[in-house]
This record gives structure tokens, C-alpha cells and sequence, in this order.
């Protein structure tokens, strides 16, 4: 599929959630780079079941990208990530609350015309009170309303199994970007979410 042919997506995200996202927009034909620190993507590791390979989490998240090991805490990462980000159409990431901004990179510094997201949407105005909160699976659950149909009688109630929140979070930024996108393509501004 070549439907984001020439779209260039700078992907900081790790886990489920942002990950989910950025492979579904490298399968409509996007360039994905993903942007991985020298500890690489936490979940490289996790469910291993082949010694010293990425683990099939990871792979099954992470297929049709591209990679690259970036310490944003060094001059010359920075430099690599501001070059990176000039070549980019949308920068992903979905790290804690101000953590691009700790590294001199505040939200709107970063994307003149790059769509950026985090884990809560500060337009939303139900969400204002926990925008900078970090948007991890348990959490899109409680607040979504899912763990109410899990549980024991009379108890309280169990995450889902399956990552409903992580995979809904994904397809929910990729319809996000691709607002974001046509809206750049429509109007030359670029839209930022944190």
C-alpha cells in the first residue's frame, strides 16, 4: 500500500501503544525511522524466547521500520535528532510528561509543522486534570471504562487480557495523525497534541 508514500515518521514511541500506531501508518507506505535510545526498546527483551534475539513482541510491533540508536542526552544525539526531525513529517513519542522538554526539546519548539502526540490530548477538556499523566494500558482501561466489565463478583475489577487499551490508543493516534496530515496538507500548519 503506498497511501503515505513520501511521509516521513520520526517514531520515539516504545511499548504497545505508540508502536501499534506507527506500524499500521508503515504498512499505508510511510518511512518510518524508529528512534531508540542506547538501552534500545524495552520490549526487545520482553517474552524472549530466543536467546540474544529480539523478542517476538517486539518484532510483531516493530516490522517494516527502520532503526536507529540515538542518545538524546549527548551533543551529538541532539544534533542527529534536530537533523532527523527536519526531514520528518510527524514526530512520534510517547515518553513520560515533559521528558522532550527536560532534553531542551519543548513541544512546540520541535514541531513548527510536525504533529506531535502524547498519551493525553490536552483539547480534550474531560481529560484537562490528567493531560501529563502517563498513558500506559491499565490506566487507558480505567479511564475508558473496560475494567468495569472484568472482575469477581463483589470485588474490584481486573484489567483485560487482551491490550485493548495499548491497540485502541494506536488505531485512535493513527486516525489522529491522519487528520493532522491532511490538515498540514490543507492549510501549511502543523498541529501539536500534549
Amino acid at each position: 500500500m503506498e497511501a503515505l508514500k513520501g511521509i516521513r515518521i520520526l517514531d520515539m514511541t516504545h511499548v504497545q501503544a505508540g508502536p501499534t500506531c506507527s506500524q499500521l501508518l508503515a504498512w499505508m507506505g510511510a518511512d518510518v525511522i524508529k528512534l531508540e535510545s542506547p538501552a534500545g526498546d524495552a520490549t526487545r527483551g520482553q517474552l524472549r524466547d530466543v536467546p540474544n534475539a529480539d523478542s517476538l513482541y517486539f518484532a510483531m510491533l516493530n516490522c517494516n521500520k527502520r532503526s536507529i540508536t540515538v542518545n538524546m542526552k549527548s551533543p551529538e544525539g541532539k544534533a542527529a535528532f534536530v537533523e532527523l526531525l527536519k526531514k520528518s513529517d510527524i514526530l512520534m513519542e510517547n515518553f513520560g510528561p515533559g521528558v522532550l522538554d527536560r532534553l531542551g526539546f519543548p513541544g512546540r519548539k520541535s514541531t513548527k509543522s510536525t504533529p506531535r502526540c502524547d498519551g493525553f490530548d490536552q483539547g480534550l477538556r474531560l481529560l484537562r486534570p490528567v493531560c501529563r499523566v502517563q498513558a500506559y494500558e491499565n490506566v487507558a482501561q480505567a479511564m475508558g471504562g473496560a475494567m468495569s466489565t472484568t472482575g469477581v463478583p463483589e470485588g474490584p475489577p481486573f484489567v483485560a487480557g487482551a491490550q485493548i487499551g495499548d491497540s485502541g490508543t494506536g488505531l485512535h493516534l493513527a486516525i489522529g495523525l491522519l487528520a493532522a496530515l491532511h490538515q498540514r496538507n490543507r492549510t501549511a500548519r502543523g498541529s501539536t497534541w500534549k
